[in-house]
């Protein structure tokens, strides 16, 4: 067999077959637990409830990081590592991001292992990756990973950022990958976002509210109504919550409504969520069935979420995308609202 022949291999002398069995056993956990989340959400489960249990491979790359010595293996066991713990939803320490930045170059192709470690690092350690990624958005040799790397990367900027933080790596998808799935995704995300820009009328919709109330966009008439949709398994919607809590708090005797419309698998999803006082959500909800099919979601451009849509008191949408996310929503609605 051609060792350098797989995407996830090493291909350096003499530990490349280890390197390459370290990688193949993360590659089958990770069957192993896709499988059995899918057996999860089939039978109903939230997958937001669904536990991946790699404790024990977690103990055995462990104890090998503490006496292997060849680079290529120790490279390969960093990657795992951070794999492994992505997989059970679990933070990584700052030291084992640190020593992942420290010993695996971004050229490596053991990134190829999970597409989605590399956009993660920018998760876990924002600041301290930030080069890094540049690095690994130019010179990823594995297709797919740098495919992947470059449109989140793009999300990110077009969800939270300005047209200069998305616009290289727009480009790069363009230019590097004319015709890829990833390529024409951002051309549509482009597209879809025209459909709530500021100024924009915001398009009509006629729904039930889970209380069994009728909703539309005229029920809001008069009134600043901050359309949120989201879904109880969305992990940046619920990192983004303790902001809107916040926010809704502040302003709602300023004018501020809430009208969140959920994308969960299913309805019964979103009540135990909101059991938690810190998770309250204490206004408007509304279901979605098909989440990012529904001709509401359509209306909106919804490519992913949590997307955030200000609507003022004539129907007109005052603000969108980044100024409406983190730290940054309280700013805008002080701009708009007063303090």
């Amino acid at each position: 067999m051609n060792l350098c022949s797989l995407a996830f291999l090493l291909c350096l002398p003499l530990a490349a077959s280890d390197a390459e069995a370290v990688l193949a056993a993360a590659q089958a956990k990770g069957q192993a637990v896709a499988k059995a989340r899918a057996a999860h959400v089939e039978a109903g489960r939230n997958s937001m409830d669904f536990k991946a249990d790699v404790a024990k491979e977690l103990a055995g790359v462990t104890a090998r990081l503490a006496t292997e010595t060849d680079p290529a293996v120790r490279q390969a066991l960093r990657v795992t590592q951070l794999y492994y713990l992505r997989l059970a939803r679990q933070t990584p320490t700052a030291e084992q991001v640190a020593l992942a930045l420290k010993e695996v170059p971004p050229t490596s192709a053991a990134w190829a292992l999970d597409k989605g470690l590399l956009p993660a690092l920018g998760d876990w350690a924002p600041r301290e990756a930030a080069s890094y990624l540049a690095e690994a958005r130019a010179h990823q040799p594995d297709g797919p990973t740098r495919r992947n790397l470059l449109f989140e990367h793009f999300t990110v900027g077009v969800d939270t950022g300005t047209e200069a933080d998305w616009k290289p790596s727009f480009e790069a998808l363009q230019k590097d990958f004319p015709g890829s799935t990833e390529a024409l995704k951002a051309q549509d995300r482009l597209k879809a976002e025209l459909k709530t820009a500021v100024g924009v009328q915001a398009p009509p919709f006629s729904l039930t509210s889970l209380e069994g109330a009728p909703l539309s966009l005229d029920t809001f008439k008069g009134q600043f109504v901050l359309i949120d949709f989201w879904a109880t398994w969305c992990p940046d919607c619920r990192a983004g919550m303790p902001y809107l809590m916040r926010a809704q708090a502040r302003f709602k005797d300023k004018g501020l409504k809430v009208l969140s419309l959920s994308f969960d698998r299913k309805v019964e999803h979103i009540a135990p969520y909101r059991a938690n006082p810190a998770t309250s959500m204490p206004w408007t909800h509304a279901f979605l069935p098909q989440g990012f099919k529904n001709p509401i979601s359509e209306a909106y451009g919804v490519r992913s979420i949590p997307k955030p849509v200000l609507v003022g008191p004539d129907g007109r949408i005052v603000a969108t995308g980044g100024d409406l996310h983190g730290e940054k929503l309280e700013k805008t609605l002080e701009r708009i609202l007063g303090r």
